[in-house]
Formats: C-alpha cells, structure tokens, sequence
C-alpha cells in the first residue's frame, strides 16, 4: 500500500488524533493533580477516587473530541502516516512522562 494513495476515513483519523490528545492530556491531569492537593481533593469528591474520576473524563474527552473531529472532515486531509506517527509518540511520550513522575517525584 503507497501511503501517499491512502487515505483514512473522518471516524478513524478523528477517533485516531482524539486518542492521543486524550493520553497526552491524561498525563498532564496525573501529574497535576498528584502536585496540586486541592484539585486531587476535588476530583475524589466528584466520583469517590481520583483515578476513577479522571479515567471518566478520559472517556468523555476521546468520545467527545473523536466525533467533533470525526465531523470536521479536517483530519481526513492528513496522511494516515501522520496520524499513526502523532498517536504513537503520544503514548511513548505520555508512557515515559508517567513512568518519570512516579519514579522521581
């Protein structure tokens, strides 16, 4: 297959760039609220645990952002090498950037 021919449907390459968005967004949540006392305070009170309340608003940010992209028609215009590229180094980033706060900080 010539990545130049291909092309990724609206749902794939949206739901695509809305994963990694959404595990960037995850790691930044994860290492602000473990920083910053009041907001993790305030995400145990909204669903009984941080972690359960930050795992809702993942899905609800993917879910979300994946069909607002999905009917942008804006993402089918990139190559799905570079959505594949973007969604790959997301999560190695976002993978390496948990594994450093927990074991440094």
């Amino acid at each position: 297959m010539n990545s130049g021919s291909a092309k990724l449907n609206g749902a794939t390459a949206g739901f695509g760039v809305a994963a990694a968005v959404t595990a960037l967004l995850n790691t930044v949540v994860a290492c602000v609220k473990d920083a910053y006392h009041p907001l993790l305070n305030l995400m145990n009170g909204i669903a009984g645990h941080n972690w359960t309340t930050q795992g809702l608003a993942d899905v609800i940010l993917f879910v979300g952002l994946g069909f607002a992209l999905s009917h942008s028609r804006a993402v089918e215009r990139v190559r799905p090498d570079r959505v594949i590229l973007f969604l790959v180094a997301a999560v190695a980033f976002a993978g390496v950037g948990l594994f450093a706060w927990y074991l440094f900080f």
